[in-house]
């Protein structure tokens, strides 16, 4: 899963997606960006307590890298059904410098996710990095949702996975 990127200012090698760990959701929780964090207080969550469960959850979890090594988010996979599973991801400040590199690896992870037929959650239509992304990845709106305690519209998206697209053949 880790992908190999050699830094051009030195010849060691670093891996830009590794499996994610409870301390690399504290560090997230600790230095969220502002819209992720929002996105995290709105549904009613405290940041240090919501990474770590969201880790725990996940059947696949992992940490997104920069090329310096600085720790750029988490996400992960948790699975809802037999079929499906709701999709996360939460970033810190250390993406900004690499917006291509990171949603290149995004899109290489999402796409090698196999063991669900559909990824979908909700996200804070507010949180305009969330959405470019979601939509750069292929994720589409479904529809509008109120949620948390102060009864925040959210947005609820979906994306049928390689798995759901590519189906066994019928047998005739």
């Amino acid at each position: 899963m880790a992908r190999i990127l050699h830094n051009q200012r030195s010849t060691k090698a670093v891996n830009l997606i590794r499996p994610a760990t409870i301390e690399d959701a504290m560090y997230v929780a600790e230095h969220l960006q502002e819209d992720d964090q929002k996105e995290v207080e709105g549904l009613g969550h405290l940041p240090a307590l919501a990474l770590p469960l969201s880790i725990y959850h996940s059947e696949l979890a992992v940490t997104f890298l920069n090329p310096k090594g600085d720790l750029c988010g988490i996400a992960g996979v948790s699975r809802t059904d037999a079929h499906c599973g709701a999709i996360w991801m939460l970033t810190t400040h250390h993406i900004r410098p690499y917006p291509k590199l990171f949603y290149k690896e995004a899109k290489r992870w999402v796409d090698q996710i196999t063991s669900f037929d559909v990824l979908h959650n909700i996200a804070d239509p507010r949180n305009t990095l969330h959405m470019k992304l979601l939509h750069k990845l292929g994720f589409k709106k479904l529809m509008y949702r109120t949620v948390g305690p102060d009864r925040l519209t959210y947005v609820e998206f979906a994306k049928l996975t390689k798995c759901a697209l590519n189906p066994l053949p019928q047998q005739l």
